[in-house]
C-alpha cells in the first residue's frame, strides 16, 4: 500500500472535515456560552446617541436608490444624528439625479469620475462624512426600521469596534436557491459563535457599523473591501460583533453562472488579502484560530477535494474502504452534475446543495489562479438589479437568510 497516498487522502478529508464540520460545531458550542452578545446597554429615545454617517457607495443603481433611500430615511434613529451620504462611482443611469431629488430631505451626494472603485468610493465618502460611527452599506440592502439602532447599541462596549447584522437574501427568483439557502443558514451559525467566543472574522459588507477611528483608507485595487476593514479592525486590538437582531434584506444573484463570477472575485480578493497581510496577529490568538479554521482552510478547499478525489482513485485497488471512499465522492459529483443539466434537480435539496458546493469550489479553484496571476484593478462588478428583486427584498420569503 502506498503509504504516500494515504497520507494524502487522509489529510484531504481531515481538513475538510475540520473546516466544514468539526470547526462549526465548536463555533455551535460557543453560542451556548454564558456570556452572551448582547449589548450592555440599548439605546433609548431619550439616550445621547452616537452621531452616525450612512454613507451608501452605488455604481449605477438607478433602478434600486429610490426604494433604499426612502428606506434610508424612515430608520428609527434620531434624525439630528443621522448623515446620509450617497457616493456616485462613474453612474451613467441617473444614479446622481435621482439622490440630488432628496437634497430636500439631507440626502448628501458625491459624484466620482470617472468609476474608480468600490474602494476609492468608500474612501470619499468616509472622508467627506462626519459621524462619529461610520454605517457601510450597499443601494440594495434594505433595512428593517430598528437595525441602525440595535447595530450601534453594542458600540456601549469599548472593545467592541465593529459591528455587522443579518444581511438575509430574498432568493426566490435565483436558480440555486437551495443550496445557497443552506449555506448561508450554517455561516450565520457560525458566526454568532465566532462573535461570542472571539470575534466575527468579517462583516457583511451589505450593512455594518465602525467607529470612525477604526476604518482606514483602503488600497484603491481593493477587492473584499469589508473583509479588509474587518481585519484591520481585529489588528488594531478590537472585536467585530454580529446582531442577529439587526435585519435588513438584499435581492440574491439570479443565476449559478453569476453567483460563480461572484466567488471568483471573492476568492481572487482572498488571495489578494492574503499577499498583503490581512489576518490577525499573533497577539489575538483566539481570533487567528479562528481565521484559519473559518477563512483560510475553507479558500483551500479545491485543494483538500483534490487531494481526496485524486488519491482515492489511486489506491482503488487497496480494499473497500478506499472504493467506499472514492464512490462516495463520485456520487457526491454526480448529483451536482444531475442539478447542473437540470433545474427540477437542482430545487431537491441533497442534490441543489451538492450543486452549489461543487460549483463554489470550482470557482473557488478559478479565482486562485487569477488571484495569483493577474493585477485586479478594483473597479465595480456590479451585480444586475430588476424591479422584481427590489420588491423582493422589500419582502422577502421567510426562510431566506444569507
Amino acid at each position: 500500500m502506498n503509504t504516500l497516498l494515504v497520507a494524502v487522502l487522509v489529510g484531504g478529508v481531515a481538513c475538510l472535515g475540520y473546516a466544514l464540520v468539526l470547526y462549526p460545531l465548536v463555533a455551535a458550542a460557543g453560542c451556548y456560552r454564558a456570556a452572551s452578545s448582547r449589548p450592555a446597554h440599548v439605546l433609548g429615545d431619550g439616550d445621547a446617541a452616537w452621531s452616525v454617517s450612512l454613507i451608501i457607495p452605488a455604481h449605477n443603481e438607478a433602478q434600486v436608490l429610490a426604494a433604499k433611500l426612502q428606506n434610508a430615511l424612515a430608520l428609527d434613529y434620531p434624525k439630528e444624528q443621522l448623515e446620509i451620504v450617497v457616493v456616485s462611482d462613474g453612474s451613467t443611469d441617473g444614479t446622481v439625479e435621482i439622490a440630488r431629488r432628496h437634497a430636500a430631505d439631507g440626502i448628501q451626494v458625491l459624484d466620482l469620475q470617472p468609476n474608480r472603485g468600490k474602494a476609492s468610493a468608500l474612501n470619499a465618502g468616509v472622508a467627506y462624512s462626519r459621524g462619529e460611527v461610520l454605517c457601510l452599506c450597499d443601494a440594495n440592502v434594505m433595512f428593517r426600521p430598528d437595525a441602525l439602532r440595535k447595530l450601534v447599541a453594542h458600540l456601549a462596549d469599548p472593545a467592541v469596534g465593529a459591528v455587522s447584522g443579518d444581511v438575509r437574501l430574498a432568493s426566490e427568483e435565483s436558480d440555486f436557491e437551495a443550496g445557497e439557502r443552506t449555506y448561508y443558514r450554517l455561516e450565520r451559525w457560525i458566526q454568532l459563535g465566532e462573535s461570542r467566543m472571539g470575534s466575527m472574522l468579517g462583516v457583511d459588507g451589505g450593512m455594518y457599523v465602525i467607529r470612525r477611528e477604526l476604518f482606514q483608507p483602503l488600497p484603491p485595487d481593493t477587492i473584499l473591501d469589508d473583509f479588509v476593514t474587518s481585519m484591520r479592525v481585529i489588528q488594531q486590538g478590537k472585536r467585530i460583533v454580529y446582531e442577529p437582531e439587526a435585519i435588513a434584506t438584499e435581492n440574491g444573484t439570479p443565476t449559478w453562472q453569476q453567483e460563480f463570477r461572484r466567488r471568483v472575485r471573492v476568492t481572487m480578493g482572498a488571495v489578494q488579502s492574503i499577499q498583503r497581510g490581512m489576518w490577525p496577529p499573533l497577539s489575538r490568538p483566539i481570533e487567528l484560530w479562528q481565521y484559519v479554521s473559518h477563512k483560510l482552510l475553507r479558500w483551500l478547499g479545491p485543494l483538500w477535494l483534490l487531494m481526496a478525489f485524486a488519491s482515492s482513485a489511486c489506491l482503488w485497488g487497496e480494499g473497500w474502504a478506499f472504493q467506499a471512499a472514492f464512490l462516495t465522492q463520485a456520487g457526491f459529483y454526480a448529483l451536482a452534475g444531475a442539478a447542473w443539466v437540470s433545474l427540477r434537480w437542482r430545487e431537491f435539496r441533497p442534490a441543489g446543495v451538492a450543486f452549489y458546493f461543487t460549483i463554489s469550489h470550482l470557482a473557488m479553484a478559478v479565482g486562485w489562479w487569477k488571484g495569483l496571476v493577474s493585477r485586479p484593478t478594483g473597479r465595480w462588478e456590479r451585480t444586475p438589479r430588476t424591479p422584481a428583486a427590489v420588491l423582493a427584498a422589500e419582502h422577502p420569503h421567510p426562510h431566506s437568510a444569507r
